[in-house]
Order: C-alpha cells, then structure tokens, then sequence
C-alpha cells in the first residue's frame, strides 16, 4: 500500500474528479467542501470510497488541514481493509446507504468521461480492426490531457479506470487502444443517443457539438 504525505493547504481531491484509491488517514487531517456543505475527517478516518469502487466522481474537494500522512489503496487493497476491519466496513455501509438517492452513475462505457476519453484518443488510432485495447496510441499522455482538457494524473486515474470497459487502457506509461472500428461504433452510440434526448428535451446533450467536430476529424 503507498503512503503519501500532504502539507497545509495542499489539495488531495478536487470534486467531479475521479480517484481510483480510498484514502485512509493515517495522521493529520482534512477538510471536505462541497455543495455548500464543509466537515473535517482525522486519523484513522477514510475517504474517496466513491471513486475507488464505483467509478464515479468525488462530491467534496479534500485539503490537507496541517501535515497529514494519508494511505492510498486501490480496490483489492481496500477491500481487503474492510475484510479485516468490521467497524470501518459498517460505517461505508451507512455512508453508501444515506447516499441511495443520489444520481451519480458509476462509470460505464456511455458515461461522459468515458466518451470524452475515446473521443480525443478516436483521431490517433491508426489500426481500423481489433477488439482489445493493444495498440498503441499516436499520442503522448501530456498532449491528451492538455486536449481533453484533465490534468495528466486525472487522465491517468480515468484510463486506469475505464480499463474493464476493454477500449482505452494505460499500460507502462503508454495510452492503448482497440481498433478504430469498435471505437468509431461507441461514439456513434453515444452520439445516437444523446441526439435523442436531446429531441426529447432531456438534460446531457452537451457534447452533440463536440462529437459532430470529431466525426468530421474522424471521418466516422
């Protein structure tokens, strides 16, 4: 498990972002903002179970209140925390439980962020077949998240997690995808679908124009 160490002030999550780790504070502490709503976590208490789980965005920005020493884990490594540590399992429980309601979706292969990933790697794929994200990609991690308009480390927190969904995956430094064909055939679903909410008049139709630039781009 990785531990990091956080000064005053210094940013550990900003909200929307995605995290692939739960974080457990091992000293110190931090304060969550968010939706007009502000708390403190410490020592021993634990974060970012949206994001390490599930795939979807964090709904507080964390920053590190004095010097904190936070501990870092990926799924396996938190479910096994839980698995041998009850009274932490109990409260995600009830945490997850009050959050029931809420809309968040875990990410899938037509959630937005997913689809705005695809979408600025779709241009620089040159092979047309493939089902599995092997080939390399022309383009290098720091020009990608400067176009998709993320951070280098949230763009690697977001192709970790879309790994599973099996079109884009990030491996020994490089961007991998699947052939331009199954990518080119999301996009048009997505494409398809946002269109026809849109027509409906429901919300999420935001990326219509984009899309529309990078079919032209793509020649899809």
């Amino acid at each position: 498990m990785m531990e990091k160490e956080y000064l005053p002030g210094d940013t550990v999550i900003l909200a929307g972002e995605i995290s692939p780790y739960l974080f457990l504070i091992k000293h110190g502490s931090v304060k969550l903002e968010g939706n007009g709503e502000s708390f403190f976590l410490s020592e021993d208490d634990f974060f970012g179970e949206e994001g390490c789980f599930f795939g979807k965005p964090a709904r507080f920005s964390v920053t590190a209140r004095e010097e904190t020493r936070l501990q870092l884990m990926e799924s396996a490594e938190a479910e096994e925390f839980f698995a041998g540590d009850p009274k932490a399992a109990f409260a995600l429980f009830i945490k997850n439980s009050a959050r029931a309601g809420e809309k968040e979706d875990p990410l899938n292969e037509l959630s937005p962020q997913h689809i705005w990933l695809v979408a600025g790697v779709l241009p620089y794929v040159v092979k047309k077949e493939g089902n599995e994200p092997v080939h390399e990609v022309e383009i290098d991690l720091e020009t990608l998240a400067s176009q998709i308009e993320l951070t280098t480390d949230n763009l690697v927190n977001l192709l970790n997690l879309s790994n599973v969904l099996g079109y884009v995956s990030f491996v020994d430094g490089k961007i991998l995808a699947c052939g331009k064909e199954k990518l080119a055939e999301l996009f048009k679903k997505y494409n398809r679908e946002k269109i026809f909410a849109g027509v409906k008049g429901e919300k999420g139709v935001g990326l219509v124009s984009f899309l529309n630039v990078v079919n032209n781009k793509t020649k899809i």
